[in-house]
């Protein structure tokens, strides 16, 4: 579950790495699989020999790793940061939407990013999966408080991946919605809710923070997102580390979102 792969593909892996190492990684003792003590004593000697050459690898190279981050995860960017200790001195951060950032890592200008998957795109090696909730002023928990004209929704594009999950996902639910607008960052989408124009689906830390909104739609929008790294610049020990900090829930409401002012069309598309 952690890895996002199916166990007879761990297997599958498990097989061929026994093939070709020519002994076998596991053994059995009634119900339970253990890792054999003198594999389990080579990971620890692997891990410790990659530390010590990425220690001398940033000591020799001293250009930043260029980190690509979509806007839904910049908040638990800015709540974990100090997590990565002295080696978020060797991180420099690019936040925006999902689709640039593909086009930047593609262009070499980014080391790795963290993206919104399409429900359909093979995953890299690092994917978890983020429960968004729809969210919107109180009032929209009534039926009747936008007068049958299908619920107001602000979207992600329909090419980015969130944007054509949540349409997926109002069509399965045979929602009626009516976009009233198309935004690509959190903070967009923030303000929009937070003034009451629309509902819009938002991580579920996000709702602690906005006065007035709660969930105005039953169940959760699941959507994968993935680590995608250029491994001639990152190390796995590198990469684990970015991922773990920005592919978990936050345990604690973050901070109030200050909401500015809004100006906005609210003619019906």
């Amino acid at each position: 579950m952690k890895l996002g792969i199916s166990q007879p593909a761990i297997s599958m892996h498990l097989s061929r790495l026994e093939r070709a190492i020519g002994t076998s990684l596991i053994k059995k003792v009634g119900n339970k699989i253990i890792i054999k003590e003198e594999i389990s004593r080579l990971i620890r000697q692997m891990l410790e020999l990659e530390r010590r050459l990425k220690t001398v690898s940033y000591e020799r190279n001293a250009s930043k790793l260029k980190v690509g981050v979509c806007t839904y995860s910049t908040p638990l960017l800015v709540e974990r940061t100090e997590r990565l200790g002295s080696l978020k001195n060797n991180l420099s951060w690019k936040i925006t939407e999902s689709r640039k950032l593909q086009d930047l890592y593609e262009q070499g200008e980014l080391d790795a990013i963290f993206r919104a998957l399409h429900p359909s795109e093979i995953a890299p090696d690092l994917v978890t999966e983020f429960s968004l909730k729809w969210i919107g002023d109180r009032q929209f928990q009534d039926d009747t408080s936008y007068e049958g004209q299908g619920l107001p929704v602000v979207l992600a594009s329909p090419s980015s991946p969130l944007g054509a999950a949540s349409r997926e996902w109002l069509r399965q639910h045979e929602v009626s919605y009516d976009i009233v607008g198309e935004v690509d960052d959190i903070m967009s989408a923030i303000r929009l809710v937070s003034s009451g124009i629309a509902s819009s689906p938002l991580p579920a830390y996000v709702r602690d923070s906005l006065k007035n909104c709660t969930q105005v739609l039953p169940g959760q929008l699941k959507i994968r997102y993935g680590l995608f790294i250029n491994e001639q610049r990152f190390s796995l020990r590198t990469a684990l580390d970015v991922f773990e900090l920005l592919k978990e829930d936050m345990p604690k409401p973050a901070p109030s979102v200050p909401v500015a002012e809004v100006q906005f069309d609210t003619g019906r598309r």
